[in-house]
């Protein structure tokens, strides 16, 4: 299990858990599609590395560094 905000570019991962965030932000990811088990992809990262963005369930999807790093991957 790693962290989102250190998986490599292109690779594809599957979300095991989220851990460290508030209710009110676990909730939102969750109805966003991030479920446990759920496949996506990791496709950018921001030239700083604030910034991330991933495609799940046919969309893209982008991501601040610190909820990143909450979600944890498999894969």
């Amino acid at each position: 299990m790693l962290p989102l905000s250190k998986c490599k570019l292109g690779g594809t991962y599957t979300i095991s858990d989220i851990k460290g965030l508030s209710l009110s932000i676990t909730r939102r990811l969750y109805e966003l599609g991030l479920l446990s088990g759920q496949k996506l992809k990791f496709a950018r990262r921001s030239l700083l590395g604030r910034a991330f963005l991933i495609e799940i369930r046919g969309y893209t999807l982008s991501l601040r560094s610190n909820i990143a790093s909450s979600i944890f991957v498999e894969g």
